[in-house]
């Protein structure tokens, strides 16, 4: 008998794992931008990182329903 409850993984989930190692990238970028103090570029790889999480969230939210 199989547990309702319990589901298996949902098709989206290795894209969404895409895109969070996207962020982490941009993430890692930020923070090296930060360290040479180019606040240019450490707003571009922070939007770019909130972008590739609001994707991997919408995801997920697909992925749930």
């Amino acid at each position: 008998m199989i547990d309702k409850k319990r589901q298996g993984t949902f098709a989206g989930a290795a894209e969404l794992v895409v895109h969070a190692e996207a962020a982490t990238r941009y993430l890692k970028e930020m923070c090296e931008a930060c360290a040479n103090g180019d606040k240019a570029a450490t707003r571009t790889a922070l939007r770019q990182a909130i972008s590739q999480l609001e994707i991997a969230r919408a995801l997920l939210r697909t992925g749930s329903d």
